[in-house]
């Protein structure tokens, strides 16, 4: 099968190695349709991320059940997936707490085991990754769920109750996603921040009010107007740069929490004195990736899958690889979801 197989930093090969097919017992193996380009494969890709090198790099996929290890039930061949960016073991402290995030045995996909661009994917634990796609929804839908989707779903969850107003710092694939996710979940007014055109009009066709450029006007003191002096109720902070999170935690309302989606990549300093002045709080959040999660992230969505559908920008074959990580990395053409079509 053919596979790109991240060897280090910037280098990237797509290679011919064996299709996996004799599964374990929990595992089973999916052809691929369908995978996306997440931020964190850019950050890997970078080697700001680092990763089990030589690895299949990528974990949102979606495809079609080939084969299945013989303690396998819930999943057949024939069956239509999209699945977790990472498998739990189910029996570790974090695991028994319901944080299968923080997992102690965690298989990451794309980091420390073969991800999803490549013709075929093996998956373990079958059943602790896997969900199979509604009817209505095709392949190329339903990739943009499990990860892109879940993890903006995940934070407007914790970030918000109905009725509340939100700011979201960086629109790109999960700030877009946030903005859709917190519409849905009635918020009453959501700011965002963006330089360029492209996530601006998508933002508004989203249900974003106001789209604010941190190059061209002092954001916090715009939100503090916007919201009679008060600050928002909460913030997602979705682009890892430091400019960013200090507007999402000095824009926040007394009381209000920050919520940390994207991955720094480099130090960051800020004033955090109103952490306790004003009880502001700052909570990093990570995707819970279970089956459970991600079939409650496809009902929420199912109604509105024409909105998500609007971040996708751009879509390559899969011997297009090296073409499509240039593009997320120089940003060339304005890039907000790439796709890979991979069969």
């Amino acid at each position: 099968m053919k596979a790109a197989i991240l060897r280090s930093p910037k280098n990237i090969t797509l290679s011919e190695i064996q299709t996996p097919l004799s599964p374990r017992s929990d595992e089973a193996i999916v052809k691929v349709k369908y995978a996306a380009i997440c931020g964190t494969d850019l950050h890997l890709y970078r080697g700001e991320t680092p990763a089990k090198y030589p690895v299949i790099l990528g974990h949102e996929y979606a495809g079609e059940v080939l084969m299945v290890g013989q303690g396998v039930r819930n999943i057949k061949p024939g069956d239509r997936v999209i699945g977790s960016y990472m498998a739990s073991c189910g029996k570790c402290r974090f695991c028994i707490l319901g944080k299968p995030q923080l997992c102690e045995r965690r298989l990451m996909f794309g980091i420390n085991i073969d991800g999803s661009f490549a013709e075929y994917m093996k998956i373990p634990l079958a059943e602790r990754v896997l969900v199979k796609i509604p009817e209505e929804l095709d392949y190329r839908d339903a990739v943009l769920v499990a990860d892109t989707f879940l993890t903006a779903f995940n934070a407007v969850e914790k970030a918000l109750k109905p009725g509340e107003t939100l700011l979201i710092t960086g629109l790109g694939s999960i700030g877009l996603s946030a903005a859709l996710a917190a519409k849905i979940m009635g918020a009453s007014t959501i700011i965002g921040t963006a330089r360029r055109e492209r996530p601006i009009k998508i933002a508004k066709e989203l249900g974003v009010k106001y789209v604010l450029n941190p190059d061209k006007e002092d954001v916090v003191k715009k939100v503090m107007d916007l919201t009679n002096g008060y600050g928002v109720d909460a913030s997602i902070e979705a682009s890892g740069a430091q400019k960013n999170m200090k507007i999402a935690f000095e824009s926040l309302k007394p009381g209000g929490k920050m919520i940390q989606v994207a991955i720094p990549v480099e130090a960051i300093t800020m004033d955090l004195k109103y952490i306790i002045g004003l009880e502001k709080s700052i909570i990093g959040v990570l995707n819970p990736g279970t089956p459970p999660h991600i079939e409650r992230a496809l009902k929420t969505v199912k109604n509105e899958i024409n909105s998500l559908r609007s971040i996708v920008t751009h879509e390559y074959s899969l011997d297009e690889i090296e073409k499509a990580l240039e593009i997320m990395d120089k940003r060339i053409g304005d890039p907000i979801k790439i796709l890979l079509k991979i069969s």
